[in-house]
Parts: C-alpha cells; structure tokens; sequence
C-alpha cells in the first residue's frame, strides 16, 4: 500500500518518490555488493594461479639397472639376398635406478627390437613409472659379441612430469638365458621448467 500525501502547492505525490532516501541507499548497496562479488571472483581466481610452484630446469646423471624378458618374437625371411632376415622382438620387465635416486626407478621398462640381419639393429624404449609418467626412447646397437651388446640410447620425450625431457647414453645387455637379459644404462638427462608438476628431486 503507497500512502498519499499533500505537497504545499497542492500536488500529490507518494513518499517513495517524493522521498529519495531510500532509493539512493538500495542503489548504493547494491552497487558496494557487486564490487564486493567481483573482487572476490577475482580474488579466487588469482589465489590458486600464485600458489602453483614453478619448477626449474633439471638435469643429472642416470646409472639404471634392468631385468627383461622375452614376451615374442618374429622373423621374416626376404629374399633379395642370402640370410637376409627381419626380426621383431618385445621385451617387458623392469628397471631400477643404481645410485638410490628417484628418476626412473622401480619403473617399468619394455623395449621393441627391431633388427635387420646384416644392415641394422635398433628399436624404442619406454619406461614408465608408477605415477603413470612415461619416458620415452630410440636405441642402436653398435657392438655384437655372443650373449653381449652394447650400443647407445637418446631420449625422445615424455609424458606428465618427464614431458620434453632429452638427453643421451650408452646400454650395455647381456643374455641371461634363451628369454632373459641384463641392461645397464648409463646416460644423461634433462627435463625443461615446468609449473605445477611433481618432478624426482636429483640430489635425492
């Protein structure tokens, strides 16, 4: 209900209009809460940004142990040649790091051989570790003596904390037994600045 009132000259209006009291006061509330919101909005949306650690570059030596066996293997015979095969071997097993630190260790190891009887032997590497992050790398073989090879490794790239991490080394195997192998691998790495991720600490 408006009540009515009289006005001097004769005019009638109602008290909300002739009075602008409280409508100033509500437009000024509501103009104070909005700010209020929108600092808090920002507030909220800056707080996490500043708290997220920024990790720099990091880089050390690796010295890694591993055991793997034999999961198949395939040969195709050609015949552009004499004894001229092509194989494919799978490897599964697992790798450890030699000096007690955290990179690569208790990590899965599998490894593809791909060998090309007479020109060229090679293949991929990936380690993953518990966490799910992966490394991922090429391999050649440079030396073959029975039940030792030995050649060299450069890794290719990774995933979650291991992303873009390059670097190179040396693989030394030996056959254990028909299915199973030693390798050891010593090499050198690097992973680039990153921000917000959980990396191995390297003097650990």
């Amino acid at each position: 209900m408006i009540a009515i009132v009289e006005i001097d000259d004769g005019d009638t209006c109602s008290d909300q209009i002739c009075n602008p009291q409280p409508l100033w006061e509500e437009t000024m509330r509501y103009h104070l809460n909005s700010s209020w919101m929108c600092g808090c909005v920002v507030l909220a949306l800056a707080v996490p940004a500043a708290t997220v650690p920024a990790l720099a570059e990091e880089a050390g030596q690796w010295f890694g142990r591993a055991v793997l066996v034999t999961l198949s293997s395939k040969s195709v015979k050609l015949e552009d040649r004499a004894d001229h095969t092509v194989s494919v071997t799978e490897y599964d097993g697992a790798v450890f790091n030699a000096d007690g630190k955290l990179f690569l260790d208790k990590a899965r190891y599998q490894v593809v051989d791909l060998t090309d009887a007479g020109n060229s032997s090679g293949g991929h590497k990936t380690f993953t570790e518990a966490d799910g992050s992966k490394v991922f790398a090429k391999y050649v073989l440079k030396d073959a003596k029975p039940k030792e090879f030995r050649g060299t490794f450069e890794f290719t790239g990774g995933t979650g904390k291991y992303t873009g991490i390059t670097g190179r080394g040396e693989y030394h195997v030996v056959l254990v037994s028909d299915t199973a192998l030693w390798d050891e691998l010593r090499g050198e790495y690097k992973i680039p600045a990153t921000v917000g991720s959980s990396r191995p600490d390297p003097t650990k």
